[in-house]
């Protein structure tokens, strides 16, 4: 318990005290556990109880530095290893090494398997390997960082030394990929509920969706800190520009960044509380910022995995946290597009992108459908948007049976935009360019809306009755099992299609983000004395002394004056600024 205490903890999550046993003991372990599981811990303390160095292998120098720079606040002498340092930071760091003054030892994969440090780390005692984001073995391993796939050598090299990988939200089979890559042949596997129920799932159609973020901002979750990731750069730093545009507190983060500037908005992201972060994925393993309160994906993730991690940066202190996912059918089109694109895709990763299909167009609850892509029984949340909707379904299997037929007929070349105008009995130039009216189902699809032909293609993506053709040109192929609903022999059953609601720029006042404002700050507050509705008086009334402040809230002015300047200054932010613009 005194290396617990030691580490800044009190009790053990759980599995964690089982880990540390067997590494102690000198066996290997695997661990799964869902982001904010309190993985490093164990590695931690295991490596500070037994004799020698814990070696960390991991894949971030963010992540390197961040532990880093943790632990020594704590007084554990944690040292890494890596490119960014120079010829005289090495020296005295081999020195402190060979001379027991270093408790724990980062480094990258890259640097790990150079035969140098391999000999290097031959000459002290070593305590554990740990191989933090174990996961990245199967992403990785056989392309972008094919170092992770020579991690392998560590128990051949150090057989006597015990070995800990740690994984986030992974299904069994990345578990045995992992297992077969490290050699732990004989490890124990421990892997803890991947079920995050604090945080609450939405799933929703696109439709506007800067419209539709915006009504979440401020109905949902108004002045709270929160993530939302987009697909591509430009991408983050447009929609950033525009909700600092619009009042909010804002900051971009992707991989062309520099390392300053990446480093900077993190930095103001974790202290400053209101704060949004738009960002690709790069902003993603080893983000610990325990009050981010809301993940929104505007684009899709490459895989369950993936959605279920990112949305893991939410909640990690066990307090309610939401969690918002936008996405339509060219959503998905555009997910297979960038995924043929590659130069190299394995099929994992098809299956993958397959899988998180699948699991945004099941039917029941969302909680469910997600822990049962990784192997878990539970009940329904109750809380997520399938469980609050209505329930309502529709049986779809006549309206997939016309699709697939027109699909037919039209031998697989026409866009799905033109295949639900024929549908529709749409005449334009595109339907006619296609012969629409000579078709037998030419306005025979009234009885569905636009938005309802666009869920039964969907479903027909997702689970694999057709499929889109790898060439530039657009096909679309209707592959074998389809035979199953043009025989009626299965029934396609589809949820009712709920859009998310929408929120105008012009309908958010700048009142309204004044009290987006208000709240933010409120939540970096150590003590607080007001309630809502004393701030909402404030935000109203705009008192500007000490003494003011006192008379409205009726507490007096020792108080608080213990906010008054901070608060004072918020809710009169906008009046310096037009103040400042004027100035010469």
């Amino acid at each position: 318990m005194q290396t617990l205490f030691r580490l800044g903890y009190n009790e053990f999550r759980p599995l964690q005290e089982q880990a540390i046993d067997a590494l102690c003991s000198g066996q290997d372990v695997l661990l799964a556990a869902p982001t904010g599981g309190g993985k490093s811990l164990v590695y931690q303390a295991a490596g500070l109880m037994r004799k020698g160095v814990a070696v960390i292998i991991s894949p971030l120098l963010s992540l390197m530095s961040q532990q880093v720079e943790a632990l020594n606040k704590k007084g554990i002498q944690a040292r890494f290893l890596n490119s960014t340092l120079n010829p005289g930071e090495q020296d005295d760091l081999i020195w402190a090494l060979r001379h027991n003054h270093i408790d724990l030892l980062y480094l990258s994969p890259e640097k790990l398997v150079q035969p140098s440090v391999i000999g290097f780390l031959h000459s002290f005692d070593i305590s554990l390997f740990a191989i933090d984001e174990a996961h990245c073995i199967s992403q990785w391993g056989g392309s972008f960082r094919p170092e992770y796939s020579q991690l392998g050598q560590l128990k051949a090299d150090f057989s006597d030394v015990p070995l800990i990988a740690l994984t986030g939200t992974v299904d069994n089979k990345t578990i045995g990929s992992i297992q077969e890559s490290l050699q732990l042949n004989d490890c124990l596997v421990l892997k803890n509920s991947f079920d995050r129920s604090n945080i609450h799932l939405h799933i929703a159609q696109k439709r506007k969706s800067k419209q539709q973020i915006l009504y979440f901002l401020h109905h949902e979750v108004p002045g709270e800190t929160g993530i939302i990731y987009c697909r591509s750069r430009k991408k983050t730093e447009e929609l950033s520009e525009w909700l600092n545009h619009l009042g909010f507190s804002s900051l971009s983060y992707h991989a062309a960044m520099t390392e300053e500037s990446k480093e900077r908005n993190h930095q103001t992201f974790a202290t400053q509380h209101g704060t949004i972060m738009v960002a690709t994925t790069a902003y993603g393993m080893g983000i610990d910022v325990s009050h981010v309160r809301f993940v929104i994906h505007l684009d899709l993730p490459n895989s369950p995995e993936a959605y279920f991690q990112e949305i893991g940066r939410a909640g990690r202190d066990g307090k309610p946290a939401k969690a918002l996912l936008l996405y339509g059918l060219q959503d998905m089109l555009q997910a297979q597009q960038l995924i043929s694109q590659q130069t190299y895709v394995s099929e994992n990763e098809r299956q993958s992108l397959a899988a998180l299909f699948q699991l945004l167009e099941a039917r029941g609850c969302r909680r469910q459908n997600v822990l049962s892509h990784f192997d878990e029984d539970s009940d329904a949340c109750g809380h997520c948007d399938r469980c609050l909707s209505s329930k309502s379904e529709q049986n779809m299997t006549i309206a997939c049976q016309k699709i697939l037929s027109l699909i037919y007929h039209t031998k697989g070349l026409q866009s799905f935009s033109v295949l639900i105008g024929i549908l529709l009995g749409k005449t334009n130039k595109s339907t006619d360019a296609a012969n629409a009216k000579s078709l037998s189902v030419f306005g025979k699809g009234k009885e569905l809306t636009e938005a309802q032909w666009k869920s039964v293609i969907r479903h027909l993506i997702a689970y694999e009755f057709i499929s889109l053709g790898q060439s530039q040109v657009f096909t679309v192929h209707i592959n074998e099992k389809a035979r199953d609903i043009l025989k009626s022999n299965i029934q396609i059953i589809l949820p009712s299609e709920h859009y998310y609601p929408t929120l105008n720029e012009t309908e958010l006042e700048a009142d309204h983000i004044r009290w987006h404002k208000v709240l933010a700050w409120k939540q970096g507050q150590d003590t607080f004395d007001l309630s809502d509705s004393q701030l909402r008086l404030i935000c109203t009334h705009k008192p500007k002394t000490v003494a003011s402040l006192s008379r409205l809230t009726g507490l007096s002015k020792e108080r608080v004056s213990r906010f008054a300047d901070s608060l004072i200054d918020i809710i009169h932010q906008e009046e310096a600024e037009k103040d400042n613009a004027l100035c010469p």
